[in-house]
């Protein structure tokens, strides 16, 4: 398994870029709500956008956030590592004024903010297409994750990689047979993810422990590596890639073989 994670890691962490078409700003003082721990990172890490901001003393500014974790007391909040201020800090909730798409720039509707968010935060009676695309992101992270780390080398999602993401998020859900929630929503989470590279090393080393489901995604890596133009040396890095994988399934311990029962 080491072998393949560490293929992943030497990519490095995909940087989190800010969408072309905004310019962040920090306030001249600033004061963003204090970290107090206790928040939960389920499913959340891996999500990033940019906000515009409102702080307790009436500053706004403009960020690019990766999250980390959120913490649903009230008030709600966001812990999320900042690229303006380069540090982690905490970002209630009701203090996000817009919020950015990270990969156009444009500002999100409040139907897209609440289907941005809402997967992360306890609700009652969640919508059915919410609860759609919750079994959809649990179910499809992992490999999501994988081919992100190839295509945003730069930061940033490009249009060839997109739809190589997008066709594979429907091809394992028409396998694994799944009912996609609306594709608008679907593009909306994909195009609001930078994952950290912990992130990505866990989900690589998870689907490794699947072998079918790595065999099927495996093709798809493939297919990001040779789109893109900034990869170093791509087929180099397909025949390391594969050279990875085949020595970790011959190295892998056999299954046990089950025991019949005996009088």
């Amino acid at each position: 398994m080491a072998g393949v994670v560490k293929w992943f890691e030497t990519r490095g962490e995909i940087p989190l870029a800010p969408p072309s078409t905004i310019r962040e700003y920090g306030s001249l003082t600033d004061d963003p709500d204090r970290f107090g721990g206790g928040y939960s990172t389920a499913g959340i890490r891996g999500v990033a956008f940019a906000i515009e901001y409102l702080d307790s003393r009436g500053w706004t500014s403009i960020r690019t956030i990766r999250c980390l974790g959120v913490d649903t007391r009230h008030p709600a909040s966001i812990t999320a590592y900042c690229r303006v201020r380069d540090k982690v800090c905490k970002f209630r909730l009701d203090r996000i004024i817009s919020i950015f798409d990270l990969r156009t720039g444009r500002i999100v509707s409040a139907d897209e903010h609440l289907a941005l968010l809402s997967p992360y935060l306890p609700s009652e009676e969640p919508e059915p297409y919410l609860l759609a695309l919750v079994d959809l992101q649990n179910a499809m992270r992992d490999g999501v994750f994988a081919l992100l780390q190839l295509a945003m080398l730069d930061g940033h999602l490009g249009d060839e990689s997109r739809d190589i993401l997008l066709d594979y998020v429907k091809a394992e859900a028409k396998i694994l047979r799944y009912k996609l929630p609306a594709f608008e929503l679907i593009e909306l989470w994909i195009d609001n993810l930078a994952p950290q590279l912990d992130v990505v090393t866990a989900s690589v080393a998870k689907l490794l422990e699947d072998k079918d489901k790595f065999a099927r995604l495996l093709p798809w890596l493939l297919k990001v590596v040779r789109s893109q133009e900034a990869f170093p040396k791509p087929e180099e890095s397909v025949r390391e890639l594969i050279a990875e994988v085949r020595a970790h399934y011959r190295s892998a311990p056999p299954r046990p073989k089950p025991v019949r029962a005996t009088n």
